[in-house]
């Protein structure tokens, strides 16, 4: 399964029953990162950074990477 975008994939990933075992994270890291990213609540959100780190651990594999372009 193909999804566009970190957040995306890292909200999928965290739909996933008992990804909290898989990822070898507490329960409740689990519950606050789904709730500071769908709720818009300020709770010290995961970083694009921590997000990476746990879909590589949980398997998934980046197919693009990132390409930024600056006007001149």
């Amino acid at each position: 399964m193909e999804i566009e975008g970190t957040k995306e994939a890292f909200l999928k990933m965290l739909s996933e029953k008992n990804v909290y075992k898989k990822l070898e994270i507490g329960k409740a890291t689990v519950s606050n990162w789904k709730r500071s990213l769908t709720l818009d609540i300020d709770r010290n959100p995961p970083t694009i950074d921590k997000m990476e780190e746990m879909l590589l651990k949980y398997g998934a594999k980046v197919e693009q990477e990132k390409v930024w372009t600056f006007k001149d």
